[in-house]
C-alpha cells in the first residue's frame, strides 16, 4: 500500500508508523466519539480558496496528480492545490483532526482500509451526491463500485484501485528448470517452486512479500471466505473475526515456508524491503500491489519481470479484496464549494484521465470507458503485465460478499492485530493457539469499538 497502505513507497512504514501512532489513536477515539449515521451538521471552513487535495502519492505517482490538476485548471479556470500527505495514516490523521478545528481540505484519499472510520465521523457527503446530474455512475467497474457503495450511494469516488498479484523473475525461473510461463497458481505450487529455486541454488528464498493485512484479506477472498461475521462488515455491525479451516491451512503453509528457509519476512508493513528482495534477486517471487508494475519494470534492469495472478490456497478462486483508496468529500462546506468539487470528480473519472493515470502508475482502470478504450487501443496486448491484476479483478465474482474488502470502524487496531499475531504464529509450536488468541483479539478490538 506506501503512497498508501497497500503500495509501496521504496521504505519501510514502520518508522512512519512509530511517529504517527500516537496521532493516530487519537485519531481513532476522535472517530468513536464522533460516530453517528447521516448528516453531522458541523460546520467547515477551506484551508484554501483553491480547491484542496490531501493525498497520499509520493513519487512520480503525485507527479500524475499533479498534472491531472493543472489540466483541470487549464480547461475549467478552477485552481486546485494537490496536496501530499506523506502517507494514508497520515490523511487518516490529518482529516479527523480538521473535522475537530472545522478547518478541512476540499478532498481527501482515504485508504479502503480506513473507509468505516471515516464513515463513522458523520461528516462526510456522499459523491453522488456531489457529482453533477448528468453523470452516469454505471460506469464504474461493477467490483470496484460494490465496496464504495454504501447505503446505496456512491459514498466516495474510487481513483487508485488496485489488488495484490505476484511478480516472477523470469530468468531465476528458467534457471531452475522452471516454466515461467506458467508460474505458480496456488500455495503448494508455490512451495513447490520455492523449494527448486532454493535446492539449486538459482535465489536464496523462493518468495516474499510484506507483512500486512491486505494479504491476508486476499487469501481469505479467493477461498470465499470472510474476515468477519456481517459480511466483512458491509451488512451491519461486525462481532468476530473468523477462523474458517482455510485460515489453518494458510497459516499452517506460511509457517512452513518460513521454517524451511523458502520465504523471508521482510517485516511488518514492510513494503520497500520486499520490493528491494525481489530486485536484487533474493527471491524470485513477490507478492505486492499492481501499482508496483512500473517501478519494477523500470528496477529490473538485470533480469526480466512478469506479473502473474495471486496464488490461492486452494484451487478454489472467488476473486480478489480491493485495494488502493478513494476520495471523500466533507459535508459542512459552503456550498458553492460543491459545484467545482462535483466538475473535479467528474474530471478525474474520465476515460483519458483514468487511462494517463493507469499508464503512468499501474493502478488499474476503473470505469468500463477506460478499460475499452485501452483495449481498443491496443494497450494490453502490448503491455500485459498491465493487465493482470485487471482480469484477476473482472475475473472475480462482484457479488459474493468475500471480495468485497472488510468495512471496520477499528479497521487499523483489527489490521495491526493480524500483522502482529502473524509473526507469533511463524514462532509458534502451537498455531493453533495462536490463531484462537488472534480470534480472540479481534473480537475485543471489535467488542471495545462497537459496544
Amino acid at each position: 500500500m506506501a503512497q498508501h497502505t497497500e503500495e509501496p513507497t521504496g521504505v519501510s512504514r514502520r518508522n512512519t508508523l512509530a511517529t504517527t501512532g500516537a496521532a493516530l489513536a487519537a485519531a481513532t477515539g476522535l472517530a468513536g466519539c464522533l460516530g453517528g449515521g447521516g448528516g453531522g451538521g458541523a460546520q467547515f471552513s477551506p484551508i484554501n480558496e483553491e480547491l484542496t487535495v490531501w493525498h497520499a502519492m509520493g513519487g512520480t505517482n503525485g507527479e500524475t496528480l499533479d498534472g491531472i490538476a493543472a489540466d483541470f485548471e487549464e480547461q475549467t479556470g478552477t485552481g486546485v492545490n494537490m496536496e501530499f500527505q506523506d502517507s494514508y495514516e497520515n490523511v487518516l490523521t490529518n482529516t479527523l483532526s480538521a473535522f475537530d478545528s472545522g478547518n478541512v481540505s476540499d478532498m481527501l484519499q482515504v485508504d479502503s482500509l480506513f473507509a468505516q472510520q471515516v464513515l463513522d465521523t458523520d461528516q462526510v457527503r456522499p459523491v453522488e451526491e456531489i457529482l453533477p446530474d448528468e453523470f452516469d455512475a454505471d460506469v464504474f467497474l461493477d467490483n470496484v463500485a460494490e465496496f464504495f457503495t454504501v447505503d446505496g450511494e456512491l459514498a466516495s469516488l474510487p481513483f487508485n484501485n488496485s489488488n495484490a498479484i505476484m511478480y516472477i523473475n523470469r530468468d531465476a525461473f528458467e534457471a531452475a528448470g522452471l516454466d515461467p510461463d506458467d508460474p505458480p497458481r496456488t500455495l503448494a505450487e508455490v512451495r513447490s517452486a520455492s523449494e527448486q529455486l532454493v535446492d539449486q541454488d538459482v535465489t536464496q528464498y523462493g518468495i516474499t512479500w510484506p507483512n500486512h493485512v491486505w494479504f491476508v484479506e486476499t487469501w481469505y477472498g479467493f477461498e470465499g471466505e470472510l474476515l468477519t461475521d456481517a459480511e466483512n462488515g458491509h451488512a451491519g455491525t461486525p462481532t468476530e473475526f473468523r477462523t474458517p479451516d482455510a485460515a489453518y491451512d494458510l497459516y499452517e503453509w506460511w509457517k512452513g515456508m518460513a521454517d524451511d528457509g523458502l520465504y523471508t519476512n521482510p517485516g511488518i508493513e514492510a513494503w520497500g524491503e520486499a520490493t528491494s528482495l525481489f530486485i536484487e534477486q533474493e527471491a524470485a517471487m513477490v507478492l505486492t500491489s499492481t501499482a508496483s508494475v512500473a517501478g519494477l519494470i523500470a528496477d529490473s534492469e538485470e533480469f526480466t519481470v512478469d506479473a502473474a495472478p495471486y496464488p490461492s490456497i486452494s484451487e478454489t478462486r472467488v476473486g480478489p479484496v480491493i485495494g488502493g483508496a478513494s476520495f471523500y468529500v466533507p459535508d459542512g462546506l459552503p456550498e458553492d464549494r460543491y459545484e467545482d468539487i462535483g466538475r473535479l470528480l467528474e474530471y478525474m473519472s474520465q476515460p483519458e484521465v483514468q487511462t494517463e493515470w493507469h499508464k503512468g502508475s499501474g493502478y488499474y482502470p476503473i470505469t468500463q470507458p477506460s478499460v475499452d478504450a485501452l483495449r481498443e487501443e491496443g494497450w494490453f496486448e502490448e503491455n500485459p503485465m498491465y493487465g493482470v491484476a485487471l482480469d484477476q479483478l473482472q475475473n472475480g465474482d462482484a457479488s459474493d460478499p468475500a471480495t468485497k474488502r472488510a468495512l471496520l470502524g477499528p479497521a487499523r487496531n483489527v489490521q495491526t492485530v493480524i500483522q502482529d499475531k502473524s509473526v507469533d504464529i511463524l514462532n509458534a509450536d502451537d498455531i493453533g493457539g495462536e490463531i484462537e488468541s488472534l480470534k480472540a483479539e479481534v473480537d475485543d478490538v471489535l467488542a471495545e469499538y462497537y459496544d
